[in-house]
């Protein structure tokens, strides 16, 4: 017997085992953690990976896996190995969540559709309470399910990635079981509670409704996640938001604050916000609609892909697409990520020039839609679409995808828009902890905004940002004449430091505000910000770099401020050290 079938044995021999049971509820204590020496502390926590780690120590091939109590370690360790696949394999390790780190079984069979596990600390019926270790049959293509660590066996690995077909260890096969499976039953797929996602909530509840209706339809995205969530407000609460349904707006957000308080208990700073998991699991219990779990969501900090910018690349010439400038905001940055994403998941690399979408980018791209989503037909060829370009972004845990700002003939038709402005409606408002000093912004909003750094841009902004915000770049105005919300826009989810008449601050976290209040280190409204936003910078107002290079190119066209800033402080009396403040 190989190690492979040696250790899936060893698991086989433990389905049925179950965890500690104490007023009323299962406990995590298990008989694992004291076996695995340095896992010892692991008593009375989560246990799937310890489960784990104790099966490998236990099978003789305690070196194939790391001893570890978190499956994101895992996970890191099979990636900086080189052993990570987005296929299943015999004896692999698959983990699970955002980003892998939630849960993680053992695949003992495999075909096109379903990864066949051995897991701890799961159940029988999709409730998020473990209490043993179970068979399970996971669906290859749910969302929740991240990829697989593929153990180094002395006797190499069958696995169904295509990209390892002649590598040295490596057997392809597309469906594949191990010896043991016969004894084994088949787990049924489970019939429960659909699940909804925190971290996919948490994105839609910080989201424009742009984004939101970007990230698509579907199975598994947020779109689901979120009418499910509205659902259980209407039955728990007994009112529907006004909101479209599967968009988190400011109605959806408005009624999960009353649910919040009314059936919560929450008040004050905790009743606002975006919802938290526990929160969620409480709306869930009390509607019985949802179970809910961490899952997968577009990353926050992950870079931006443009949909339509990646669709004019893969369009047009090598000639057209080089002549592109560079930058953040060109299509080549876009591409660049999508090359990076295809390399990752496929194993392979992409033949044409970095940032260039041409032939070779194309085929891998179609056979990522034909071996990896099971695209067939027109679906698997032809310009990327949004439902596979997030696949790969979230596969390859490199990137978000978005529409984004479209290919403009304001540059005489040459490419994507250059200017920078957006629609107001895409501005966000989420907290940003900058790095790096007021001076740095300024430098960095220069290069954005294409005027020339100098000391008079960095003296006035200097000047203009402590008579604006005390400098502090979360600072949004509730109380001034902006402070209201003109006809064709609706209040909006705030992540900022509220200021009152009374000079009170209040750290508003996600608080509904008026749309017009003036926000940001130089107090931008967010129309201003829109028309006047620096290509390339972020769409947060709350980002001193975007607000300050905003600002440039503000008195740059409303006061004829020259390019190298030095008639700044004549033009614009806020920015003048030397008289008294004045609104600018």
């Amino acid at each position: 017997m190989g190690q492979t079938d040696t250790l899936i044995a060893m698991e086989k021999t433990e389905v049925g085992y179950h965890e500690g049971f104490s007023n009323g509820h299962y406990n995590n204590h298990q008989k694992f953690s004291p076996a695995v020496p340095g896992l010892e502390w692991s008593q009375d926590q989560s246990w799937c990976q310890t489960f784990q780690s104790w099966a490998f120590q236990q099978a003789g091939v305690k070196s194939l896996a790391p001893v570890t109590a978190s499956c994101q370690t895992a996970v890191d360790w099979y990636k900086s190995r080189g052993r990570f696949s987005y296929y299943p394999a015999i004896g692999a390790m698959v983990f699970f969540g955002h980003s892998g780190g939630q849960h993680v079984g053992l695949v003992y069979k495999y075909d096109a559709d379903y990864a066949y596990t051995i897991e701890g600390n799961t159940n029988a019926n999709g409730s998020s309470e473990g209490d043993g270790v179970y068979l399970k049959k996971r669906a290859r293509r749910d969302s929740y399910l991240y990829g697989y660590g593929l153990p180094k066996f002395a006797e190499g690995i069958v696995t169904a990635d295509p990209g390892l077909k002649n590598k040295p260890g490596y057997t392809y096969m597309a469906a594949a079981s191990s010896r043991e499976s016969d004894a084994l039953p088949v787990a049924e797929v489970e019939e429960a509670l659909p699940w909804v996602s925190s971290n996919q909530l948490t994105w839609a509840a910080t989201h424009p409704t742009a984004e939101e209706q970007a990230a698509g339809n579907g199975g598994g995205t947020t779109a689901d996640d979120v009418a499910l969530v509205q659902d259980a407000l209407e039955k728990v609460m007994g009112a529907a938001p006004d909101d479209p349904h599967s968009v988190f707006e400011a109605e959806t957000q408005e009624l999960f604050e009353r649910f919040r308080t009314e059936n919560l208990g929450h008040y004050e700073a905790d009743g606002h916000g975006v919802p938290s998991t526990q929160e969620l699991v409480e709306l869930g219990k009390q509607s019985e609609l949802f179970n809910v779990r961490a899952g997968s969501s577009p990353a926050a900090g992950q870079p931006w892909v443009s949909l339509n910018q990646v669709v004019w690349a893969s369009t047009h010439s090598a000639q057209e697409e080089q002549a592109q400038p560079g930058g953040d905001a060109s299509p080549k940055a876009d591409v660049a990520l999508v090359q990076d994403g295809l390399e990752r998941v496929m194993h392979t690399d992409v033949a044409d020039e970095r940032g260039i979408f041409e032939t070779a980018t194309q085929a891998l791209y179609d056979e990522f839609r034909r071996t990896v989503l099971h695209f067939s037909g027109s679906d698997a060829v032809g310009a990327p679409g949004m439902q596979s370009l997030t696949e790969l972004g979230q596969r390859a845990g490199l990137f978000r995808v978005r529409t984004g700002f479209p290919v403009g003939e304001t540059t005489g038709g040459t490419g994507v828009d250059a200017m920078g402005q957006i629609d107001p409606k895409q501005v966000t408002f989420q907290r940003h902890t900058p790095e790096g000093t007021l001076e740095d912004w300024i430098a960095q909003a220069s290069t954005a905004a294409g005027v020339q750094a100098s000391s008079y841009w960095v003296k006035g902004f200097k000047t203009a940002a402590a008579r604006e915000s005390s400098g502090n770049p979360n600072a949004c105005n509730l109380w001034d004449s902006n402070a209201k919300t003109p006809p064709g826009f609706s209040k909006v989810k705030d992540f900022g430091d509220g200021y009152l008449h009374d000079g009170r601050i209040v750290r508003l976290n996600g608080a509904l505000t008026h749309f017009q209040c003036s926000r940001g280190i130089v107090q931008c409204i967010p129309q201003t910000f829109a028309q006047r936003h620096a290509p390339g910078t972020s769409v947060n107002i709350y980002d001193p770099v975007a607000c300050i290079a905003a600002a440039m190119r503000y008195v740059r066209s409303r006061y004829g401020v020259a390019i190298d800033g030095s008639n700044l402080a004549k033009k614009v009396q806020q920015f003048d050290p030397n008289r008294p403040p004045h609104p600018y």
